[in-house]
């Protein structure tokens, strides 16, 4: 093969597996844990869209290798209408949620008034991954 075709083809494969990793983002786990965090902390731009990188929505961070998500900055996302929370009124977070982000380093929560923490079990699991 001349230098020339094998140049455009090398071309051509990175062009392609550089497509690949920009419709495709974060693991599907993840994206479906975010989905599920959404409806608690529903101020969020996240959008599915089919495509769409979740490693590019606000609040969230992604190992550039990897693509699994490291950090959340789910401050002050909680809305409320009128003194009422618009998601669950009693703040009661299932920590659980986290457990797909196993590269999970950093984590705000601050400013949304969740009350405590459901699945203790589950806080446990999250907080020993935090600390490997």
């Amino acid at each position: 093969m001349e230098a020339k075709s094998l140049w455009v083809l090398l071309t051509t494969l990175l062009f392609i597996i550089q497509g690949r990793r920009q419709t495709e983002g974060c693991l599907e786990q993840e994206r479906i844990a975010l989905f599920q965090l959404k409806s608690f902390f529903n101020n969020s731009n996240w959008v599915d869209v089919k495509g769409s990188n979740c490693c590019e929505w606000k609040g969230v961070e992604c190992n550039v290798t990897t693509e699994r998500v490291i950090g959340l900055d789910l401050g002050f996302t909680r809305q409320w209408d009128n003194r009422e929370w618009i998601s669950d009124p009693y703040g009661y977070l299932n920590v659980s949620l986290f457990l797909p982000f196993e590269e999970l380093k950093s984590l705000d929560l601050s400013g949304n008034e969740i009350a405590d923490l459901v699945d203790n079990q589950g806080w446990l699991l999250f907080m020993s991954s935090m600390t490997d």
